[in-house]
């Protein structure tokens, strides 16, 4: 008889154990639900007069920019925007120079939980001089980079525009 209620009080024991694993992690995984992730990428054409020291430069070019959206389960969240420029040049138009612009740069932006969020950054980029120059590459700010993400984090539109020449497509 003794070793029955062994027996039966290690299986009780084994059992409430069992339960007490099981509990907690149906809890946890209930209540911590995996944020929403949207991403987008797009590759855009790039041109305009850029006003810069020494002389204003002509910038044909393109640029890939990837959003990447965490939303909140209660609204807003943040957005990572990176900015590369792919090919991008220009030509002085006092000297006709010949400059180089590359570089890619990573923002990041919170945006708050309303209907539809316009997000715009401004990206870094290095501006290379003429050969002969002594200009060393300067970092500079020449693109603005638009984004609207709704709600729901989801990536409305995507635009990139050198501020003196509009927008680009």
């Amino acid at each position: 008889m003794r070793g029955h209620s062994r027996r039966a009080l290690s299986k009780i024991f084994l059992l409430v154990s069992l339960l007490g694993l099981t509990v907690p992690a149906a809890t946890a995984s209930a209540s911590t639900a995996a944020p929403i992730v949207h991403r987008r990428t797009l590759e855009l054409a790039l041109s305009g007069t850029l006003s810069t020291t020494p002389e204003p430069v002509d910038i044909v070019g393109r640029i890939r920019i990837s959003v990447v959206t965490v939303a909140n389960r209660g609204g807003g969240g943040t957005a990572t925007i990176t900015s590369q420029l792919r090919n991008t040049t220009g030509v002085g138009r006092t000297t006709g120079g010949f400059y180089r612009f590359v570089g890619s740069d990573r923002n990041i932006v919170a945006w708050p939980p309303d209907p539809v969020s316009p997000l715009t950054v401004l990206p870094r980029f290095l501006k290379i001089s003429p050969p002969g120059s002594f200009v060393p590459p300067n970092p500079i700010r020449p693109v603005h980079v638009h984004t609207t993400v709704l709600s729901d984090g989801s990536i409305d539109s995507i635009s990139a525009d050198l501020p003196e020449s509009g927008p680009d497509h």
